[in-house]
């Protein structure tokens, strides 16, 4: 049976006296079974965390715009089937059909405009209406339909279109189509200049410690990942969704549907919501990340069990706390670490470099400590320690050194790697 002792062992070991932390809440049926913060809102001030905090919640945002656009859907506004063009003139497809479905599970080919680290410093100087427009005239990294990948370029133009087809601003929009009706009156644009009451502050932790994090402005991430909210407000959220007082039950079904590719593979992702199969249950879900923050929501799709994790800590583990969560909520045993400790010897074949075909890297054996974060299962297969869920498989074994690595999770896709350097 769940109790809230046992919902503490989600974070046990994870959040450390005098530090930042997380909320965490777990509903059925719509209710609270638990609902509790750990940890500090500011160090500073040394003011610990409320579960009525509020926090930066990153690209769980993206399920507000996707909704905003079922809805003007829903009214005969616009079809998802829609042109990009038709509702951004600007925007010239140079022979393509981009449509708002392809934005709207990251199909579109639109280049990524926060990939990788060479433009941080225009974050706080561009405004969002050149951001757009450059956007707007990106080239393409693939032809649309072809492939799934993440862009939160493809959500900033969502936003355009939402303001464009609306005659309103984003936040005015889903202000009066969805927060005021449903009483969600602690979700808005997380602009660093607005006073947001029991705002937490977000942290990174470096070598020497935590540190506060640098700002980041809303206008480079706007409906791809710009709001603030609560544990109570997304409560609502996830009740108005579950009962059809956002959309409709069948655009919502629309939404956590998987996206089929040109080559006719389907992909685990619908309209802002990732997609999952967890212990034999469909499960629908979102993470979010930005400097200073974590944070996930899952939602049992056929269940009316719901997590969510809201972490003012940048890299917070979400997701192994959201399994967790589910596992207890679920009353499913906690998942036991298999095979014995992983030794140095066994990483041998395995250090290195490996990057997957977006540019993601892994480096393996950078640390003496390494190998303590394994239990190892057999030839080139290992998993984590802390979170045995997690499982890396090497293969692919040349002249003593492993050339490939798979990694698998159970809420994700299997991400491959390829030897990139010693």
């Amino acid at each position: 049976m769940a109790t809230s002792d046992r919902f503490d062992l989600a974070v046990e070991g994870l959040i450390e006296v005098g530090a930042p932390g997380a909320a965490i809440a777990v509903l059925r049926n719509g209710e609270f079974i638990h609902r509790k913060a750990y940890g500090l809102a500011d160090l500073e001030w040394g003011a610990a965390l409320r579960p009525d905090c509020s926090f930066r919640i990153a690209s769980l945002s993206k399920q507000f715009a996707a909704t905003a656009i079922m809805r003007l859907a829903e009214q005969g506004a616009l079809s998802i089937d829609d042109r990009l063009e038709t509702h951004l003139p600007a925007f010239d497809p140079r022979g393509r059909i981009v449509t708002l479905r392809h934005l709207l599970n990251h199909t579109s080919g639109i280049r990524n405009h926060d990939r990788g680290q060479e433009r941080r410093a225009d974050r706080v100087s561009i405004s969002r209406e050149n951001l757009i427009t450059e956007i707007l005239a990106a080239p393409f990294d693939f032809e649309p339909g072809e492939q799934y990948l993440y862009c939160n370029s493809g959500y900033m133009l969502l936003g355009a279109v939402i303001e464009a087809v609306s005659g309103q601003d984003f936040e005015t929009f889903l202000k009066v189509a969805f927060f005021e009706p449903l009483g969600m009156m602690r979700t808005s644009l997380c602009l660093a200049d607005a006073i947001i009451p029991l705002r937490a502050r977000g942290y990174v932790r470096g070598r020497s410690g935590y540190h506060n994090a640098r700002p980041d402005p809303t206008n480079w991430s706007h409906a791809a990942g710009g709001l603030c909210s609560t544990l109570d407000d997304l409560a609502i959220w996830d009740r108005a969704l579950r009962d059809g007082r956002a959309i409709g039950r069948d655009s919502f079904e629309q939404m956590i549907e998987p996206t089929p590719l040109a080559d006719g593979t389907l992909y685990p992702y619908g309209f802002g919501w990732g997609t999952a199969t967890y212990q034999s249950r469909r499960l629908h879900h979102h993470t979010g990340g930005t400097i200073g923050f974590a944070c996930q929501m899952a939602r049992l799709t056929d269940e009316a069990l719901t997590t969510i994790v809201l972490s003012n800590v940048y890299l917070f583990p979400f997701d192994r706390v959201t399994r967790a969560l589910l596992r207890v909520a679920m009353d499913l045993p906690p998942v036991v670490a298999e095979g014995r400790p992983a030794t140095a010897d066994d990483f041998a074949p395995c250090a290195g470099r490996y990057r997957d075909d977006r540019g993601a890297e892994i480096v393996i054996g950078a640390e003496p400590a390494d190998p303590a974060r394994y239990t190892a299962l057999g030839e080139g297969r290992f998993r984590e320690t802390m979170d045995p869920e997690v499982e890396l498989r090497f293969s692919d074994r040349r002249e003593g050194r492993y050339h490939a690595l798979q990694t698998l999770s159970p809420l994700w896709p299997a991400q491959s790697f390829v030897r990139h350097g010693p």
